[in-house]
């Protein structure tokens, strides 16, 4: 009997029992109907192709944005470790600080002593080199700014003035890598106007400069504190009375009023951005 020309249609017969490792994959679709109906409850669950349910739009953008924000969150801190480590540092030790004067005991008060005649003491004449070494007064030989509030004694820089203002901008950060920038607009302390200061919040990792945090803690400034100024040998003391937030474009902090004598601090806020800039203003009080 000859064989006709072609290829014979291939028949799939199942398997009654066949075992998991030798089923065919042409009898998958076969098996998995009766796998449904429990016929063949033997045969192994790798032959089950379970999906998952895909979960509602609204909680994958919610997944989204919440892991988006923790990168965010982590390289922030991350790259603006040092400021935040400052701030963190000086929020425990002024905790600290109040808890134990919080827990303090109070004094008890002393009764009152009888009054006993007072014995003539004769004092030796001070010698007059000696008494003019203790009464003159100490400064520093550089220019700089103390705030004793957040512990700060910094160098002020000086910066030559320029009509280009992207020029202006990398000599003042430039000066930045030093300190504490006197704006090239500034009046010298003492003088009707305003003694204009800005520093960083925080910067760069990667900056050369030793002063990438140095007014991190301008945030923790309160009004009435002391800003004392030493600028070519005499000392300025001013008192910060007014903080204000204001956008980058805002160019009326840098006016110069005529019948005041004041000082401006400006950074960064938030820290680790330069979205908006904090300003500090205070008055002249004193001069030595």
């Amino acid at each position: 009997m000859k064989r006709k020309h072609g290829l014979k249609p291939h028949r799939l017969k199942p398997a009654r029992f066949p075992h998991e490792k030798q089923l065919h994959f042409g009898h998958y679709w076969e098996y998995q109907q009766k796998i449904r109906k429990n016929s063949y409850p033997k045969i192994s669950r790798d032959f089950q192709l379970k999906l998952k349910k895909r979960r509602p739009l609204w909680k994958e953008m919610a997944i989204f944005m919440v892991t988006t924000i923790s990168v965010w969150g982590v390289s922030h801190v991350a790259l603006n470790y040092s400021a935040f480590a400052e701030i963190a540092s000086f929020k425990l030790q002024t905790s600290i600080t109040e808890l134990k004067e919080a827990f303090k005991p109070k004094p008890v008060p002393k009764l009152a002593k009888v009054a006993t005649p007072k014995k003539e003491v004769k004092f030796e004449q001070e010698n007059s080199a000696k008494k003019t070494f203790k009464e003159m007064l100490v400064y520093p030989a550089d220019n700089r700014i103390v705030l004793p509030r957040i512990k700060k004694n910094v160098p002020l820089i000086s910066v030559p003035n320029n009509k280009n203002w992207k020029q202006l901008e990398k000599t003042i950060q430039k000066g930045l890598q030093n300190g504490v920038v006197v704006h090239p607009i500034s009046r010298e302390p003492g003088n009707n106007g305003n003694f204009f200061l800005t520093g960083h919040s925080s910067y760069y990792a990667w900056d050369p400069g030793r002063f990438k945090d140095v007014f991190a803690l301008l945030h923790e400034v309160k009004a009435g504190d002391e800003a004392i100024v030493y600028w070519k040998g005499k000392k300025y003391t001013y008192i910060l009375n007014k903080s204000r937030i204001v956008p980058p474009t805002e160019v009326s902090v840098l006016k110069q009023p005529n019948d005041r004598k004041m000082i401006t601090l400006m950074t960064c806020t938030p820290v680790g951005t330069n979205k908006n800039r904090l300003i500090w203003t205070g008055d002249l009080v004193s001069i030595e």
